[in-house]
């Protein structure tokens, strides 16, 4: 327990971490200098590594006293420790942080600043990733419908959000558990129902973190599994007072404006054999709402083309 008096109780940090003990310390090492400017209490769920993050993590709380850590037994999958990381923190907000991205500086100020002036209550506040959203100019939302329209596209990365504990103490998690999406389902499953007050800041980014020579473990290989079938199934399950035409719009905006699906990326798949005919014949119903461009362009160019000219392409976009 963390027994810090001068603790700050309004905004904290959680991190939920797995195997991934280079990014945690780096991670860690570059928020503590933020978070001690403001004394935030950095939390952090750990789903069962076997690498030597725990030892890692031992250094760091002695580096500071307001880090608190707990280690699950078994791994609980990540939506599992998602909830437990969020449910972890004992304050009046709290930051859901990857431990592969960093919260710019101004942005932990910026936050302090937003949640002390008191004039108003949010229950979520939202920041940009890599300033990837450019046409949601920065506003407070109460409209579900505008806010799912406008960048719910954008609220899967989980590193761009700050959570109201009230609001995560009546979030319905169990039915997004398992969908790749809890950290954004809970948050339109309670808009649907309930007043709130939603802040957007386009112009405070998230950063992804790098270390040379580290190579990030990704889910890239369930990239075709996440977007063309488990991101629509989401987006389509959310409660009828969400829009059709909302739904729609928040589907075919991340595979256009996230460039998950961009020439270059489908080359690269292409080189990895991501991308192929059984691929393309698998999810060509969906391929319309998912990605901008045509399906004879996916079939004929990319899934069957010969491997010899993806690695020059590879070789011409390193040039």
């Amino acid at each position: 327990a963390l027994m810090n008096k001068n603790a700050n109780n309004l905004i904290s940090i959680t991190i939920p971490t797995y195997n991934r003990a280079p990014f945690l310390d780096a991670c860690l090492e570059y928020h503590i200098p933020l978070a001690r400017k403001h004394n935030v209490k950095i939390f952090i769920s750990d789903n069962a590594s076997d690498d030597h993050t725990q030892e890692v993590v031992k250094r760091r709380c002695a580096e500071y006293a307001l880090i608190s850590y707990i280690r699950n037994q078994d791994n609980l999958g990540a939506d599992a420790n998602f909830e437990q990381a969020l449910k972890l923190a004992d304050t009046e907000y709290v930051w859901l942080l990857g431990d592969t991205y960093t919260i710019p500086e101004k942005g932990l100020d910026y936050l302090v600043n937003l949640l002390t002036s008191r004039s108003v209550v949010y229950d979520l506040i939202v920041f940009n990733w890599k300033n990837r959203v450019k046409d949601a100019m920065s506003q407070d939302y109460a409209d579900p419908n505008k806010i799912l329209s406008d960048i719910g596209w954008h609220m899967t990365c989980l590193s761009t959000l700050v959570y109201r504990a009230d609001m995560l103490r009546v979030c319905n998690f169990k039915s997004y558990l398992d969908t790749y999406f809890i950290q954004t389902g809970i948050i339109f499953d309670y808009i649907s129902s309930h007043e709130h007050l939603i802040h957007w800041n386009r112009d405070i980014s998230v950063e992804t973190l790098f270390i040379d020579g580290v190579k990030k473990n990704t889910w890239a290989k369930y990239r075709f599994e996440i977007w063309f079938e488990r991101w629509p199934k989401f987006i389509f399950s959310l409660p009828p007072v969400f829009l059709l035409s909302s739904k729609i719009k928040a589907i075919k905006d991340h595979g256009v404006k996230s460039k998950a699906f961009s020439i270059k990326n489908l080359l690269m798949m292409r080189f990895n054999n991501g991308l192929n005919l059984s691929v393309c014949k698998k999810y060509r119903y969906i391929m319309p709402l998912t990605i901008s461009h045509s399906r004879v362009l996916i079939f004929l160019f990319i899934s069957i083309l010969p491997i010899v000219f993806i690695k020059f392409f590879k070789w011409l976009f390193r040039k």
